[in-house]
């Protein structure tokens, strides 16, 4: 999505079934084993968050100061924390207890963080995390929100908090991002 939002070329690609299990031990590629994996001239960067932060850097989505990086940065970990709570959720394969926990998460697990997201927008003026333009920011709480509609239910943030439902509904239909997001591959 950064590229994306940065208007940069980029290959996107995306592992078939089985097809990964296959290659992941050549560690000059992989070299942690897992993906994703940013090439960059051949070289790999592994890491999620490295590979974001990276990125928002080169392509000036990382604040206009350290304030700003600073407040991207509070906002990346605690869209961390939500999704280290997600796990459970995704991996449980019984129906009764991924149920339950679902509910805890909502009820308990997720509401210091999502309330204090929706304070942070809000305060921010309600479209923009950080600043007056796109940044990681953005997109990180974008992409928390689309994961946490799949697993848990896709109207229980819009409804609980209201201020992050209006900027997912914005970022959605009246970003950069807006084309990509409508067509990005599955």
């Amino acid at each position: 999505m950064l590229f994306a939002l940065a208007g940069q070329d980029y290959e996107d690609y995306r592992f078939k079934e089985g097809e990964f299990a296959k290659t992941k031990g050549n560690t000059e590629t992989f070299p942690m084993g897992q993906v994703p994996v940013l090439l960059i001239d051949g070289k790999p960067m592994p890491q999620s968050r490295a590979i974001c932060q990276y990125l928002a850097r080169e392509f000036g989505l990382y604040g206009k100061d350290n304030a700003e990086a600073t407040k991207i940065d509070i906002i990346s970990d605690t869209v961390g924390d939500l999704f280290n709570q997600l796990i459970p959720i995704f991996f449980e394969k019984d129906e009764t207890k991924k149920a339950a926990l679902k509910t805890k998460y909502k009820e308990e697990d997720s509401k210091r963080q999502l309330a204090f997201l929706n304070k942070f927008i809000k305060e921010a003026g309600g479209r923009f995390f950080v600043g007056s333009k796109e940044t990681a920011a953005d997109v990180t709480v974008y992409t928390m929100m689309d994961m946490v509609g799949s697993l848990v239910g896709a109207t229980f943030i819009p409804e609980t908090y209201p201020e992050l439902g209006k900027f997912h509904k914005e970022f959605t239909d009246n970003s950069k991002l807006s084309d990509y997001i409508k067509n990005r591959p599955a």
